[in-house]
């Protein structure tokens, strides 16, 4: 084969040449797009599992945050029912000793007592 016959081939066939040309072309520039858009696609898979474990943190920290949070609402109930059942329990006794000190003031002297009844409560008294 001979320059000239190549020459004339491509003369003759020049159309079908750059066909396959254009088609190879073609074909490389289809490839060269389909591996960007597969780097892009892992980029984003690789940037949502960051979000995802991200957001995982983040949501492991808020239950612990709302676990302690518990924890310090009943030790604070825990606290205040105590409190409560002691100012019961005081309450109790003073009630008591102020009965006993009006059942022992008064025991004898009913017009007193009528007395201290008007001046407590507001009361008035008719015998």
């Amino acid at each position: 084969m001979n320059l000239t016959s190549v020459i004339n081939f491509c003369m003759k066939y020049w159309k079908e040449l750059l066909m396959a040309v254009l088609l190879l072309s073609v074909i490389g520039k289809f490839r060269y797009d389909y591996g960007q858009l597969e780097k892009a696609y892992e980029a984003t898979q690789q940037s949502l599992q960051e979000q995802i474990a991200g957001l995982k943190a983040l949501h492991q920290q808020e239950l612990e945050r709302k676990e302690k949070a518990l924890e310090n609402y009943k030790d604070a109930i825990d606290g205040l029912e105590e409190d409560y059942r002691r100012s019961k329990a005081e309450l109790k006794r003073e009630k008591n000793k102020k009965r006993a000190e009006v059942v022992n003031e008064f025991s004898g002297d009913k017009t007193k007592l009528a007395e201290e009844i008007q001046e407590v409560y507001g009361f008035a008294y008719v015998p």
